[in-house]
C-alpha cells in the first residue's frame, strides 16, 4: 500500500512562496463522523484537481448570481438533469428519468428519477424544480432570469416526479441548451426548503458549512474554504449510488486547487501533487511525462490534445471606428498568418481555423457549406490585399504605422488574464499586426473586468472564443450575431444570448429566428445555414482562426481509467458540470485495477 502523500520540500517551499497554502480567511465544516475522517483521508483516496486562476469571491457559492464560486466545485460536483455526450452527440438522462416534447416544441415534460435526495436527506422532488424556474423568472437581478422569462410561459407540477414546462414560443433546443451541460452551462435547482426561507436570494450568499450549505444532490459536500483551494467529501448517502444508478465514486476527498505559476504548478505536477491539470502547453507535458511518467493525456501520441467545443478568434467591437467597416475587418484577417498561431501559441498541435464553430464530427454536414474558395482566404496571409484596403480608406504608411489624419492605426486587445492560452495567440495577434505596420497592443484583464468589458462593449477587439457552441448543430453560433440582441456601448443588454459583437444584419438575424425553429436533422436548416454563412463572410464580424485544443493530463499513480481517445466516455474536462460524468468512472489504482493506459 502507497504511503500518504507528502510534498517534497521543494514544492511546499513553492507553495509557501505562491500563497497556495493561504488561510485568509479559512472556514471549515464541522467536527467529527464521517465527513472530518474524509476530510483527513490519504493521499491515495484524494483527487486534487489544478485550477490556473484564482478563486474569486470564495464565501459567495449563490448559482444565481454572477461572480460566484461555483466553478470551484459546485457545479462540477452536482447532477444534472441530462448530460451531452460530446464524442456521441447524444443526449444521456441524470437525474431525468424522461425530458420530452409536444409535436411543435411548446410543452416540455421533465419526469424525475425516484429516490433522488437532497445532502441533508430531504427528496429532490418536483417541487424544487418549479421553485427554482419560478424564482429565476421573478428576479430580474439573477443571472438566468431573462432566459427562463424569455422561453417559460408557466411551470406546473404535474406530481412529486413530473414537471411540465409551457412554453411561450417553439423551442427544439430546450432540453440541450438549458439543461445538458452544452458549454459548461447548466441550470441548477437549488433546494425549495432551503431557499423559501431567505430573505433576499440575490444578496444570498448560500454559505455556511455548518448548515451544508451550498447544498446539493451531489456526491460531495464543500467541507473546507481557504484562499486558494476549496476542499470536499464525499456524501456516501448519494442517491444516484443508493438507487442503483451510478457508481459511487471512488475518491473520498477532492481538493481543488490554485498552484500559483504556471511553472511553479507544473513544478507540483511533477512532485505527483495534482491528479489532473488544467489545461497547459504541449512543451509542458512533455516535461511533465518525461519527469513523471504517470502523466498521460486525452491522445496516446502527438499531439496528445482534446478538441475543445470553441474556435479561437479574433473577437472585434464593430461598433467602433474603423473596424465597423467589413474592409477593414477583412484587412486585419488577411493580415492574420494563422499557420503561425498554430506554430507559435499552440507549439503545432491545432489547425487553423475558418470557421465560427469547431471541427466535430456532427457539425462536419455543416461546415461543408463554406466555399472552397472562401475557405482559401483564411489558409495564408494576404498582406497586398490588407495594404489595397487600408490605402483605398485614406491610410498611408509611414516609417513604422499605417497613418491617417495625423494618426496611427492602432488595435488594444484585451486578454483574460490568466489564460495562458488565450494570451499565446494574443501575442502572436499582436506581433503580426506591428510587423504590418498596425501599433496592435495586448492587455491582460482579470477575468470580472474582462467579462464586464465584454458586456458593455468597452473594447475594440479580444482574444476571444464568444462564437463556441455548436457541438451537434449550427444555431448555438449563429445566435450569437442577431441585431435584435445589442445594447449601446456602455450597456448590458438584458435578454440571454447577446450579440457582444455589436453586429448589425437584419437578414441574417431572420434567418437565424428561422433555424431556432427547425430541428437540426431539417432540410430547410441546410439551406437557411448555408445563407447564414454567406452573409457572415461577407462581413466577417468576428475573425475566425485557430481550432482551439486543450491538453489536459492525467496522472495515473492513484486514479486510472480517465477519459481518452480510446476511452471516449465524456469529455476530459475538469472545470465544467460535464465532470460530474468522470467522477463516478474513475478508479482508485491498487483496487483491483492496474495503472494502464
Amino acid at each position: 500500500m502507497k504511503q500518504p502523500y507528502r510534498l517534497s520540500p521543494l514544492i511546499m517551499v513553492l507553495l509557501l512562496l505562491s500563497g497556495a497554502c493561504g488561510e485568509g480567511g479559512t472556514v471549515q465544516g464541522p467536527k467529527g463522523g464521517k465527513l472530518e475522517a474524509y476530510f483527513n483521508a490519504p493521499r491515495e483516496e484524494t483527487l486534487i484537481i489544478d485550477r490556473a486562476g484564482r478563486l474569486e469571491g470564495r464565501h459567495n457559492w449563490n448559482p444565481y448570481v454572477p461572480g460566484n464560486a461555483a466553478g470551484w466545485g459546485l457545479s462540477e460536483f452536482s447532477d444534472l438533469l441530462t448530460l451531452l455526450n460530446y464524442g456521441t452527440g447524444e443526449i444521456e438522462n441524470w437525474m431525468a428519468e424522461s425530458f420530452t416534447s409536444n409535436e411543435d416544441y411548446t410543452i416540455w415534460t421533465l419526469n424525475l428519477r425516484p429516490g433522488i435526495t437532497w445532502h441533508d436527506g430531504t427528496p429532490f422532488t418536483a417541487v424544487d424544480v418549479v421553485y427554482s424556474t419560478e424564482l429565476q423568472i421573478n428576479h430580474e437581478t439573477l443571472g438566468q432570469h431573462f432566459t427562463y422569462e424569455e422561453w417559460i410561459e408557466t411551470v406546473e407540477m404535474v406530481d412529486d416526479l413530473t414537471v411540465v414546462y409551457h412554453l411561450k414560443k417553439p423551442n427544439v433546443r430546450f432540453k440541450l441548451e438549458r439543461y445538458s451541460d452544452n458549454l459548461c452551462g447548466v441550470d441548477y435547482f437549488v433546494p425549495k426548503h432551503i431557499w423559501e426561507n431567505v430573505e433576499d436570494p440575490v444578496t444570498f450568499k448560500n454559505f455556511d458549512l455548518t448548515r451544508g450549505l451550498p447544498m446539493s444532490t451531489g456526491p460531495y459536500i464543500l467541507y473546507k474554504v481557504t484562499t486558494n483551494e476549496t476542499i470536499w467529501v464525499r456524501h456516501d448517502d448519494w442517491w444516484a449510488a443508493r438507487t442503483g444508478f451510478k457508481k459511487l465514486p471512488e475518491p473520498k476527498k477532492i481538493i481543488v486547487s490554485y498552484g500559483g505559476t504556471q511553472e511553479i504548478r507544473l513544478a507540483i505536477g511533477i512532485d505527483g501533487g495534482f491528479d489532473t491539470m488544467d489545461d497547459i502547453t504541449l512543451g509542458s507535458f512533455q516535461a511533465l511525462a518525461d519527469r513523471n511518467p504517470a502523466w498521460i493525456a486525452f491522445q496516446k501520441g502527438m499531439p496528445f490534445i482534446w478538441p475543445d467545443p470553441c474556435a479561437r478568434s479574433l473577437s472585434l467591437n464593430n461598433a467602433v471606428e474603423p473596424w465597423n467597416d467589413k474592409e477593414m475587418r477583412w484587412a486585419l484577417s488577411y493580415i492574420m498568418d494563422r499557420q503561425q498561431i498554430i506554430d507559435i501559441a499552440y507549439e503545432g498541435t491545432s489547425t487553423m481555423g475558418p470557421y465560427p464553430w469547431p471541427l466535430y464530427p456532427a457539425m462536419q454536414k455543416f461546415t461543408d457549406l463554406v466555399p472552397a474558395e472562401t475557405v482559401e482566404k483564411f489558409i495564408r496571409p494576404y498582406p497586398d490585399k490588407a495594404a489595397e484596403i487600408l490605402i483605398s480608406r485614406g491610410y498611408e504608411k509611414s516609417d513604422k504605422y499605417w497613418m491617417k489624419d495625423g494618426e496611427e492605426l492602432g488595435l488594444e486587445i484585451q486578454v483574460f488574464e490568466g489564460i495562458s492560452e488565450l494570451e499565446r495567440i494574443a501575442d502572436v495577434y499582436a506581433e503580426q499586426l506591428q510587423r504590418f505596420g498596425i501599433n496592435a497592443v495586448m492587455v491582460r484583464l482579470t477575468g470580472g473586468t474582462w467579462s464586464d468589458n465584454l458586456a458593455t462593449g468597452n473594447y475594440e477587439a479580444q482574444s476571444g472564443w464568444q462564437t463556441c457552441g455548436s457541438i451537434i448543430e449550427p444555431w448555438n453560433t449563429l445566435r450569437q450575431l442577431r441585431s435584435d440582441r445589442i445594447a449601446p456601448i456602455g450597456e448590458r443588454f438584458q435578454l440571454p444570448q447577446t450579440n457582444r459583437f455589436r453586429w448589425h444584419h437584419a437578414e441574417y438575424s431572420e434567418i437565424v429566428d428561422e433555424i431556432s425553429r427547425l430541428d437540426w436533422d431539417d432540410p430547410e436548416l441546410f439551406r437557411l445555414t448555408a445563407r447564414a454563412l454567406e452573409i457572415y463572410y461577407d462581413e466577417l464580424p468576428v475573425i475566425p482562426t485557430a481550432q482551439s485544443k486543450k491538453l489536459v493530463p492525467f496522472n495515473t499513480t492513484y486514479w486510472t481509467n480517465w477519459p481518452t481517445q480510446e476511452n471516449y466516455y465524456q469529455r476530459p474536462v475538469t472545470w465544467c458540470p460535464s465532470f460530474i460524468g468522470v467522477l463516478s468512472e474513475i478508479r482508485q489504482v491498487g483496487r483491483g485495477v492496474e495503472r494502464i493506459w
